[in-house]
């Protein structure tokens, strides 16, 4: 089992590592921005998700753009990338716990374009 709170000096020692994959996931998703060749109003779409629901986003989508994390660092990494891409918490975001995303089995943070539709 998980442990929901890491301690202070695990997650200090981690953070490094974590601030990394925030900013190659963030990389990914500015190169694939240029690639789909998003326009103004387009942007990501960013979701907590299972194996079953990366399955079918990626069934359902283009690109889908996928980090694996563990529950406590992946709520951190969402919160974190939302901030970066001037994406609002929803309510339902500002409430959830490391220990809501285990039980849910959420264990990757997915981002899929959001296309204007004309």
């Amino acid at each position: 089992m998980i442990n929901p709170t890491p301690t202070a000096g695990k997650a200090d020692k981690n953070q490094p590592i974590l601030d990394k994959q925030i900013d190659l996931f963030l990389f990914d998703l500015k190169n694939e921005s240029i690639e789909l060749g998003f326009k103004q109003g387009e942007h990501w779409a960013l979701t907590l998700s299972t194996d079953l629901e990366i399955a079918d986003l990626k069934k359902n989508n283009h690109r889908v753009i996928v980090l694996r994390l563990q529950p406590e660092e992946l709520l951190n990494v969402y919160q974190r990338v939302k901030r970066k891409l001037n994406q609002e918490l929803s309510s339902t975001d500002a409430v959830l716990t490391a220990g809501n995303l285990e039980h849910n089995g959420k264990g990757f943070l997915a981002a899929y374009p959001v296309r204007n539709i004309r």
